[in-house]
Protein backbone atom coordinates (compact mmCIF):
# COMPACT_ATOMS: atom_id res chain seq x y z
CA UNK A 1 0.00 0.00 0.00
CA UNK A 2 1.24 3.33 -1.02
CA UNK A 3 2.11 5.79 2.23
CA UNK A 4 0.04 8.79 2.84
CA UNK A 5 -3.13 7.89 0.88
CA UNK A 6 -6.81 7.84 1.62
CA UNK A 7 -6.25 4.46 2.17
CA UNK A 8 -3.38 4.51 4.45
CA UNK A 9 -4.24 7.15 6.76
CA UNK A 10 -7.63 5.00 7.26
CA UNK A 11 -5.79 2.04 8.52
CA UNK A 12 -3.40 3.92 10.72
CA UNK A 13 -6.50 5.41 12.18
CA UNK A 14 -7.90 2.04 12.68
CA UNK A 15 -4.65 0.30 13.76
CA UNK A 16 -4.32 3.61 16.08
CA UNK A 17 -7.61 3.80 17.81
CA UNK A 18 -8.47 -0.11 17.74
CA UNK A 19 -11.13 -0.42 15.34
CA UNK A 20 -12.01 -3.51 12.80
CA UNK A 21 -13.59 -2.52 9.41
CA UNK A 22 -17.22 -3.32 10.96
CA UNK A 23 -16.77 -1.91 14.36
CA UNK A 24 -15.77 1.17 12.31
CA UNK A 25 -18.99 0.75 9.69
CA UNK A 26 -21.73 0.44 13.19
CA UNK A 27 -20.20 3.56 14.74
CA UNK A 28 -19.97 5.68 11.70
CA UNK A 29 -23.31 3.95 10.11
CA UNK A 30 -21.44 3.83 6.48
CA UNK A 31 -21.46 0.54 5.19
CA UNK A 32 -18.83 -2.41 5.74
CA UNK A 33 -18.41 -2.60 1.92
CA UNK A 34 -17.48 0.79 1.62
CA UNK A 35 -15.12 0.85 4.37
CA UNK A 36 -13.04 -2.61 3.15
CA UNK A 37 -13.14 -0.85 -0.64
CA UNK A 38 -11.22 2.66 1.04
CA UNK A 39 -8.71 -0.05 3.13
CA UNK A 40 -7.84 -1.32 0.14
CA UNK A 41 -7.41 1.86 -1.81
CA UNK A 42 -10.04 0.49 -4.33
CA UNK A 43 -11.67 3.96 -3.59
CA UNK A 44 -10.59 7.25 -4.19
CA UNK A 45 -12.82 8.89 -1.93
CA UNK A 46 -16.93 8.65 0.32
CA UNK A 47 -19.14 11.45 0.71
CA UNK A 48 -19.44 9.89 4.04
CA UNK A 49 -15.50 10.62 5.68
CA UNK A 50 -17.02 13.15 7.68
CA UNK A 51 -18.68 10.72 9.78
CA UNK A 52 -15.73 7.77 9.22
CA UNK A 53 -13.88 10.44 10.68
CA UNK A 54 -16.04 11.31 13.80
CA UNK A 55 -15.87 7.81 14.32
CA UNK A 56 -12.11 7.27 14.84
CA UNK A 57 -11.76 10.50 16.17
CA UNK A 58 -9.40 12.30 13.71
CA UNK A 59 -9.61 15.08 11.93
CA UNK A 60 -11.26 15.22 8.52
CA UNK A 61 -9.14 17.22 6.68
CA UNK A 62 -6.14 14.78 7.92
CA UNK A 63 -8.03 12.01 6.95
CA UNK A 64 -9.11 12.91 3.17
CA UNK A 65 -6.27 14.73 2.15
CA UNK A 66 -3.36 14.62 4.60
CA UNK A 67 -3.45 17.71 5.86
CA UNK A 68 -2.93 18.68 9.25
CA UNK A 69 -2.45 16.48 12.86
CA UNK A 70 -4.24 12.99 13.01
CA UNK A 71 -5.69 14.06 16.38
CA UNK A 72 -7.23 17.25 17.48
CA UNK A 73 -10.33 18.87 19.21
CA UNK A 74 -12.92 18.22 16.29
CA UNK A 75 -13.08 14.30 17.55
CA UNK A 76 -15.79 12.94 19.46
CA UNK A 77 -15.32 11.36 22.68
CA UNK A 78 -17.90 8.57 22.77
CA UNK A 79 -18.22 6.02 19.97
CA UNK A 80 -20.73 3.09 19.98
CA UNK A 81 -19.01 0.08 20.45
CA UNK A 82 -20.29 -3.24 19.30
CA UNK A 83 -21.65 -5.56 21.11
CA UNK A 84 -19.91 -8.62 22.32
CA UNK A 85 -20.34 -11.78 19.47
CA UNK A 86 -21.85 -9.43 16.97
CA UNK A 87 -18.69 -10.00 14.54
CA UNK A 88 -17.41 -12.71 12.50
CA UNK A 89 -13.92 -13.65 10.90
CA UNK A 90 -13.30 -13.17 7.51
CA UNK A 91 -11.72 -15.71 5.66
CA UNK A 92 -10.08 -15.96 2.25
CA UNK A 93 -8.27 -19.09 0.29
CA UNK A 94 -5.66 -19.01 3.05
CA UNK A 95 -7.56 -19.49 5.77
CA UNK A 96 -9.12 -17.25 8.52
CA UNK A 97 -7.54 -13.64 8.24
CA UNK A 98 -7.18 -10.95 11.44
CA UNK A 99 -10.56 -9.00 10.06
CA UNK A 100 -13.64 -8.74 11.25
CA UNK A 101 -17.16 -7.95 10.22
CA UNK A 102 -20.27 -7.12 11.85
CA UNK A 103 -23.41 -9.28 11.26
CA UNK A 104 -26.40 -7.17 10.35
CA UNK A 105 -28.50 -5.21 12.57
CA UNK A 106 -26.52 -6.90 15.68
CA UNK A 107 -27.55 -10.44 15.17
CA UNK A 108 -25.50 -12.75 17.79
CA UNK A 109 -23.15 -15.16 15.51
CA UNK A 110 -22.82 -18.39 15.80
CA UNK A 111 -19.08 -20.43 16.01
CA UNK A 112 -19.95 -21.91 12.51
CA UNK A 113 -20.24 -18.92 10.92
CA UNK A 114 -17.34 -17.48 8.38
CA UNK A 115 -17.61 -14.30 6.47
CA UNK A 116 -15.86 -13.59 2.79
CA UNK A 117 -15.66 -10.60 1.05
CA UNK A 118 -15.96 -11.24 -2.74
CA UNK A 119 -13.27 -9.31 -4.66
CA UNK A 120 -14.80 -9.32 -7.68
CA UNK A 121 -18.20 -10.33 -9.61
CA UNK A 122 -19.66 -14.17 -8.78
CA UNK A 123 -21.40 -14.74 -11.66
CA UNK A 124 -24.48 -14.72 -9.28
CA UNK A 125 -26.94 -11.27 -9.34
CA UNK A 126 -27.26 -10.86 -5.59
CA UNK A 127 -23.15 -11.16 -5.57
CA UNK A 128 -21.53 -8.58 -6.95
CA UNK A 129 -18.23 -7.28 -5.88
CA UNK A 130 -17.35 -5.66 -2.53
CA UNK A 131 -19.89 -7.91 -1.31
CA UNK A 132 -20.05 -9.84 2.34
CA UNK A 133 -20.82 -13.28 2.48
CA UNK A 134 -21.52 -14.43 5.56
CA UNK A 135 -22.20 -18.18 5.38
CA UNK A 136 -23.02 -21.22 8.27
CA UNK A 137 -20.74 -24.13 7.77
CA UNK A 138 -23.19 -26.44 9.51
CA UNK A 139 -26.10 -25.89 7.35
CA UNK A 140 -26.74 -28.48 4.48
CA UNK A 141 -27.07 -27.08 1.50
CA UNK A 142 -30.33 -27.28 -0.54
CA UNK A 143 -30.95 -26.45 -4.36
CA UNK A 144 -31.50 -22.95 -5.13
CA UNK A 145 -29.52 -22.12 -2.13
CA UNK A 146 -26.99 -19.65 -2.68
CA UNK A 147 -23.53 -21.15 -1.30
CA UNK A 148 -19.91 -20.42 -1.03
CA UNK A 149 -17.33 -22.66 -2.32
CA UNK A 150 -13.66 -23.00 -3.67
CA UNK A 151 -13.32 -24.50 -6.86
CA UNK A 152 -9.44 -24.80 -7.60
CA UNK A 153 -8.08 -22.08 -5.43
CA UNK A 154 -10.65 -19.48 -6.23
CA UNK A 155 -13.79 -18.88 -3.40
CA UNK A 156 -16.43 -17.48 -4.91
CA UNK A 157 -20.90 -17.66 -4.83
CA UNK A 158 -22.63 -20.15 -6.50
CA UNK A 159 -25.98 -21.26 -6.73
CA UNK A 160 -26.53 -24.81 -5.46
CA UNK A 161 -28.16 -27.84 -6.87
CA UNK A 162 -28.61 -31.46 -5.81
CA UNK A 163 -27.88 -34.20 -8.05
CA UNK A 164 -27.40 -37.90 -7.64
CA UNK A 165 -24.11 -38.48 -6.23
CA UNK A 166 -22.84 -34.90 -5.53
CA UNK A 167 -24.32 -31.35 -6.06
CA UNK A 168 -23.70 -29.04 -8.72
CA UNK A 169 -22.55 -25.02 -8.55
CA UNK A 170 -24.21 -23.08 -10.89
CA UNK A 171 -24.25 -19.47 -11.93
CA UNK A 172 -27.14 -17.21 -13.33
CA UNK A 173 -25.45 -17.52 -16.80
CA UNK A 174 -26.95 -20.37 -18.61
CA UNK A 175 -23.73 -20.56 -20.94
CA UNK A 176 -21.67 -21.73 -18.13
CA UNK A 177 -21.79 -25.23 -17.25
CA UNK A 178 -22.53 -26.31 -13.80
CA UNK A 179 -19.32 -27.49 -12.10
CA UNK A 180 -19.72 -31.37 -10.35
CA UNK A 181 -18.62 -30.70 -6.11
CA UNK A 182 -15.38 -33.09 -6.51
CA UNK A 183 -11.55 -33.29 -5.55
CA UNK A 184 -11.20 -30.47 -6.94
CA UNK A 185 -14.34 -28.37 -5.40
CA UNK A 186 -15.41 -27.93 -2.28
CA UNK A 187 -18.52 -26.50 -0.29
CA UNK A 188 -17.96 -24.12 1.97
CA UNK A 189 -21.10 -23.27 3.62
CA UNK A 190 -25.14 -21.80 3.04
CA UNK A 191 -25.05 -18.34 2.81
CA UNK A 192 -26.86 -16.63 5.33
CA UNK A 193 -26.10 -13.00 4.75
CA UNK A 194 -25.54 -10.66 1.77
CA UNK A 195 -23.96 -7.64 2.69
CA UNK A 196 -24.04 -5.29 -0.85
CA UNK A 197 -21.85 -2.30 -1.08
CA UNK A 198 -24.45 0.52 -2.18
CA UNK A 199 -21.47 2.63 -2.63
CA UNK A 200 -22.66 5.38 -0.19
Amino acid sequence: MKPNTLASRLNIAMSTMGFTQGALAKASGVSQPTIWRLTKGEAEGSRKLVDIARALEVNVEWLANGEGEMRGPAGLNNVDKVKNGTTVAVWGPEGKTSEMVSTPNGVKSKKTWRAYILERNSGCNEATAGTIVIVDTDVPAESGDLVIAQVHSRISVYRYLEGPTNGFLTVDDPRLPAVELSNDSALIGVAIFLIRDLRR
